[in-house]
């Protein structure tokens, strides 16, 4: 072990960020002021629900949607779940198929995997080495059974950014809906769902400086949807029960630094190219499995061939460094991910794997710092192996 603790670096920010400032202040705001219930016909219930309606109209605005076309839910795992599970009972048994990809994020992949016991057809298309669809092949799939498409806009473990508007156009000259997970790309590229031709989107505020407990679901108007929690009238009878008000307020702030957050892209892009660079020159066999061009500027996937993950995230964590090897929702699967086994890598090859996420803080030495420690890492660890054969 190293332990220099010179510096605290998160680089996990695919995982979550921290809440920013201005969202605390918002959320803090709400919480001693205006704690009243939405549904409450007096004045400080009317604030309580004009304050959830702002930032309704903040969030659609990010997307460039309809304040209507919005649904605040849980999370993005609650709002994919709701258009799964909603459209395949609105579908079956006249139509009962789904065509998804086999880099989709956790909440959709087990929730499909459900479905298939309720006689949903799931097929997946298959991807390339760095985790894109085919379009021609994915139109292969299509027959008069399939009713939806579903394709991430941006995978959270390698940062490939799917052409869904060339997809949807596709869906839509057969009639089939199109569904995108769109939490990743939320915050690191600009999203419009009107452009993108998307029928659903999943969205989540934890991932753009946001709190946690809270994410969105946009449905285009006219869109099948049917309730997904049953009570009260709240979110236009779609999802019952009393809404957290100040969850909602801190989504909405954080809503309105979206352009501000996809400004920084282009420092964070030059600072990851900075990061494979050093670490290519410390261990030249090292393979990047995020692809160069069509990728989220902060994401890098690396396998660092026969360097155990775990061992390699322990011992950054114990400098302060704090890395994933994938997606939070799986990494306590003692399992490879899925995502990895989809473009090509073998069982070992995914257990060598790490994900570096930037935020829009990180610094240059920051990555600097990063790299020492992997460094010296990489030394010592070859220092040992050698010892031993002593």
């Amino acid at each position: 072990m190293i332990n220099l603790f010179k510096r605290n670096v998160y680089l996990d920010n695919n995982a979550t960020t921290y809440v920013s400032s201005a969202v605390r202040k918002t959320m803090n705001r709400v919480l001693k002021y205006h704690w009243g219930n939405p549904s409450s016909g007096y004045r400080k219930g009317k604030t309580a629900f004009q304050i959830v309606e702002q930032a309704r109209e903040r969030v659609a605005k990010s997307i460039h949607a309809h304040s209507h076309e919005v649904y605040f839910t849980g999370c993005a795992t609650e709002s994919n779940n709701a258009v799964l599970k909603t459209l395949s009972n609105h579908f079956y048994p006249k139509k009962k198929k789904i065509i998804s990809t086999p880099i989709e994020h956790p909440s959709i992949m087990n929730t499909l995997e459900f479905l298939e016991t309720q006689g949903i057809i799931v097929q997946y298309c298959p991807v390339d080495q760095f985790g894109f669809v085919s379009v021609q092949e994915l139109e292969k799939l299509i027959d008069e059974d399939t009713f939806l498409i579903c394709c991430i806009l941006a995978n959270n473990e390698i940062g490939t950014i799917q052409n869904i508007k060339e997809i949807a156009t596709l869906a839509k000259a057969k009639n089939i809906l199109v569904m995108s997970d769109c939490v990743q790309a939320f915050g690191k590229i600009a999203i419009d769902v009107k452009e993108l031709g998307v029928d659903y989107a999943t969205f989540s505020a934890h991932k753009l400086y946001g709190p946690k407990g809270v994410g969105a679901l946009y449905a285009r108007i006219s869109s099948p949807l049917a309730p997904f929690i049953h009570g009260g009238h709240q979110e236009e009878g779609m999802r019952a029960g009393t809404e957290s008000v100040h969850n909602i307020a801190g989504f909405g702030k954080a809503c309105q630094e979206v352009d501000k957050l996809i400004t920084y892209s282009n420092n964070i892009q030059l600072l990851k190219e900075h990061f494979i660079e050093q670490l290519k020159d410390i261990k030249p066999d090292t393979l990047i499995n995020s692809p160069s061009e069509n990728c989220l500027s902060n994401t890098i996937s690396i396998t660092l061939p026969n360097i155990n993950s775990r061992e390699l995230m322990m011992m950054l964590d114990f400098n302060g460094i704090s890395v994933s090897s994938g997606s939070a929702c799986s990494t306590q699967l003692n399992k490879p991910s899925h995502v990895l086994k989809a473009i090509g890598l073998n069982d070992k090859e995914a257990e060598e794997t790490i994900r570096i996420s930037l935020g829009k803080d990180i610094t240059r030495g920051d990555i600097n710092y990063t790299i020492k420690i992997i460094d010296k890492y990489l030394k010592n660890y070859i220092e040992e192996i050698n010892s031993n054969f002593c």
